[in-house]
């Protein structure tokens, strides 16, 4: 039999360091912020965008795949694409970004960009280099250095919360979707609202809304039987993502919320909502599969996986001899509260440990093994 890695040996593999740094000279930063310029990764729907901001200042946000980008802070262009272009090497070597597409605007003239007073010639900051030997960190509490370094220079770093699943909030994927939508075609969206006519950004709208509630629920949920769960986890690089994933000894459970104010009808092979057949079945087995084989990969654990359907504000729910035999579809939260604390013991608490930080990695639902940093 083989032997499964301890939660401390998995944590270090699983979290290698995190901080990217770029030296820059102090006085280059001293008099226009006093903060470091920091990263922050977001990805949704297919996209990606580091945004840049200096305490509590945006700076602004860049797409490094198309170009595209807003600049909400023009005297500090200079900082702004430094800490970019940082971010985006982090990414290319990291196997994230096949190659980054700045445009024209990134090569800044500091004359014309920085305000104040005449400064001395702009020495070209290094490449970004890992220490030679970092610094260990446990990676149940990952927290990226800010020391000063040789010759008065000072390192620009990332926001490691923006690096952690674990800060997601429950509904946040559809919640941003239906933002975004809401702003492309607010006219359409407003008028369709007011009409009492289905949009999309409505049923994201209220995705988010039964996600929240189920959320909530599970949160409590785990506090009191010291169980994980993470939402609005992105899978892959199309922008999908599973609502929620619950990790406890009882294994890892892929939990689908769906809210709909129709009737639900379940059985063995297919369900239809409203009358009309939907897919949620396959998706969810999908999703079930991809997450034991991710999960797997990053622990050397034969992670279990659970697939579960839950419904929120379903107006009449029917299900024929049991539904399918390899996915629960729940008829409420209340009833997913009843049917997870059924599930028997597979895994000891280091497993559990192992899998939940290597699931609370985006790298990790990324299909790419974790690699230094």
């Amino acid at each position: 039999m083989a032997r499964l890695p301890t939660a401390g040996a998995a944590c270090e593999q699983l979290w290698p360091p995190i901080s990217v740094v770029v030296w820059v000279s102090k006085s280059w930063v001293a008099g226009r912020i006093n903060a470091m310029p920091t990263a922050r990764i977001w990805r949704r729907y297919g996209h990606l965008r580091i945004y840049i901001s200096a305490g509590d200042v945006e700076l602004g946000w860049c797409d490094p795949r198309s170009g595209r980008f807003q600049l909400h802070q023009p005297a500090m262009a200079e900082n702004f694409w430094l800490a970019v272009r940082a971010e985006g090497q982090r990414l290319v070597q990291e196997g994230q970004l096949a190659d980054v597409a700045l445009p024209a605007a990134a090569i800044v003239e500091p004359a014309q960009q920085l305000a104040g007073p005449p400064a001395r010639p702009r020495e070209r900051a290094p490449e970004p280099q890992p220490p030679a030997q970092p610094p260990h960190r446990s990676a149940a509490r990952p927290a990226p250095a800010v020391k000063s370094g040789p010759d008065d220079t000072h390192w620009i770093v990332r926001d490691p919360q923006w690096d952690d699943l674990a800060h997601n909030t429950p509904g946040e994927s559809a919640r941003t979707r239906a933002k975004e939508l809401r702003t492309q075609h607010p006219f359409l969206v407003t008028t369709a609202k007011t009409l009492g006519i289905r949009t999309a950004a409505g049923s994201f709208a209220m995705g988010a809304r039964g996600e929240r509630e189920v959320g909530r629920k599970l949160n409590r949920w785990a506090a009191r039987n010291g169980w994980h769960v993470l939402h609005a986890v992105p899978v892959g690089r199309a922008g999908a993502d599973i609502d929620h994933v619950v990790i406890a000894p009882f294994g890892v459970v892929t939990v689908n919320t769906k809210t709909t104010k129709t009737r639900v009808w379940v059985g063995e092979h297919g369900m239809t909502v409203g009358g009309k057949s939907v897919d949620y079945l396959r998706k969810s087995r999908g999703e079930a599969r991809r997450a034991g084989r991710l999960l797997g990969r990053a622990t050397g654990i034969a992670v279990p996986v659970q697939a579960v359907i839950v419904f929120t504000g379903a107006h009449r729910f029917s299900i024929r001899r049991g539904g399918p035999p390899d996915i629960a579809v729940l008829a409420a939260p209340r009833a997913l509260r009843r049917w997870l604390g059924k599930q028997p013991s597979v895994l000891g608490n280091e497993q559990v440990e192992a899998i939940y930080q290597a699931a609370r990695n985006p790298v990790t639902w990324q299909g790419r093994r974790n690699q230094p940093s």
